[in-house]
Formats: structure tokens, sequence, C-alpha cells
């Protein structure tokens, strides 16, 4: 994973995800990579490009529904376009629990969490309680 930054978008499996199946797909893609990780087997472990999906399509919903499009970077653009089906009612619960998936078993959680900068946890708390 080649990342610059902290954020939802600032690395290249996220960015990989918006060209790949956002801009194609709008808000069918973003529930699809949220229901992946939230519906999937309890045991399974969300590779990065998994869990960059889940975190960006979580973002793209808290984005949606508060409108703060500051972490949005590049993907700001195309949030107008699909904020009406993205801020759907029924999508908040499985970014939740997609987000709370990514946060306990995945290879994003354990790339960002091996050192001693918690900088991206504390980016995903603040994630999670935009969603809640």
């Amino acid at each position: 994973m080649g990342a610059w930054g902290r954020g939802s978008f600032e690395n290249d499996s996220a960015l990989d995800w918006l060209e790949n199946a956002f801009k194609p797909g709008g808000a069918a893609a973003v529930e699809a990579a949220l229901r992946y990780a939230a519906e999937g087997p309890e045991d399974a472990y969300l590779d990065v490009d998994e869990a960059s999906a889940v975190v960006a399509a979580a973002e793209f919903v808290a984005a949606a529904r508060d409108g703060d499009v500051s972490r949005l970077g590049v993907a700001g653009n195309y949030l107008a376009a699909h904020r009406s089906a993205l801020a759907s009612p029924h999508l908040v619960p499985v970014a939740r629990q997609a987000l709370d998936r990514v946060l306990r078993k995945s290879e994003l959680r354990d790339l960002w969490t091996e050192g001693p900068d918690q900088g991206w946890l504390n980016e995903m708390n603040s994630l999670s309680a935009r969603l809640r």
C-alpha cells in the first residue's frame, strides 16, 4: 500500500477503489464495499485493499450525512452527484459495522498500528464518531 497520509483517501488502495469501483458504480459501489465487510464471515481477515475500500466508502457516507467534505480530498468532486443516495439512513449502520470490522481485524489496521504513531487510529475513531 502506498500511503502518503492517514486520511481515508491518502493511499493508493483507496484511490484505486475510487477509480475502478466508485466512479462507474457510485452509491452501489459504496454499499457493496460496506456490505462485503459488514456481512462477511466474522473471522475473515480483510486485506489492505478491501479495508481501504471500506474506509473510503464509510467516509463518503459520513460526508454525505454531515456535509464535512474536508476529508475527501480528490474524492470530494464525486460526492455531489451521489449525495442523496449516500446519505440514506440504511447505509449508516452498515458503514459503522464495516468500519468496526476494519478496526478489529484487517491488514490496514495492522499496518498502521504496528508503530508508535496512533494518528491513523485517531482518524478512524473520528470517522466512527461521525457515523454514530
